[in-house]
């Protein structure tokens, strides 16, 4: 049986005293994938964040009980550090992973050529910053992943990179988490949907 890893109970997330999702009941379970879709304005990203660990508003007294910290996240803004190369962001981000700086070099090899290990991550372009970050989602191998807009700065062979990767975590029962306005047919990788529409 797959394990829960974050269950809420009229969950009520908003900013100051502004309120952007309420009395949501979710369960998010290992070995599974979502999509939480929704217009502009649903609350996407705030729920996306708050689920990461990374939202920085108000949470009014919702019951929530997770039990894996263990949460990358992918968002619409750079999370790479601009001034260090390619490669020292790989070393920095991946300090935990058990796995040989050559092993690292050769799954980031399937992302962007080697000639850009050495080089300062703030000369890539938008969509070479997203190849890096997926990357390194990858060698890190966390349990869950939350990627916001997914396909933004991709172009179609980053979205066949982007596939892959969901597939490859999903057969090593590893939750992938997406957040876009409409929802995104991943050939052969099944997601559960949560329409945030039907709730405003």
């Amino acid at each position: 049986m797959s394990e829960t890893f974050f269950k809420s109970t009229n969950l009520t997330l908003g900013y100051s005293n502004q309120i952007v999702l309420s009395n949501l009941n979710l369960e998010f379970s290992q070995e599974n994938n979502y999509q939480i879709i929704g217009r502009n304005g649903a609350g996407k990203s705030t729920l996306i964040n708050f689920i990461s660990l990374n939202f920085d508003g108000t949470d009014f007294n919702s019951e929530v009980i997770r039990t894996k910290s263990n949460i990358d996240q992918i968002s619409p803004y750079a999370t790479l550090i601009m001034e260090l190369t390619f490669l020292e962001n790989i070393k920095y981000f991946t300090t935990k992973s058990k796995i040989s700086i050559d092993e690292k070099i050769a799954i980031s090899k399937n992302y962007l050529p080697e000639i850009y290990l050495n080089e300062k991550v703030k000369n890539f372009s938008s969509g070479m910053i997203r190849r890096a970050e997926l990357s390194i989602v990858e060698i890190k191998e966390s349990a869950v992943l939350c990627i916001d807009e997914p396909l933004n700065f991709l172009d179609s062979e980053g979205v066949d990179l982007l596939k892959k990767l969901i597939n490859k975590r999903s057969k090593n029962q590893k939750s992938n988490i997406l957040s876009t306005q409409e929802l995104i047919d991943f050939e052969g990788i099944n997601f559960e949907v949560i329409d945030l529409n039907e709730h405003e």
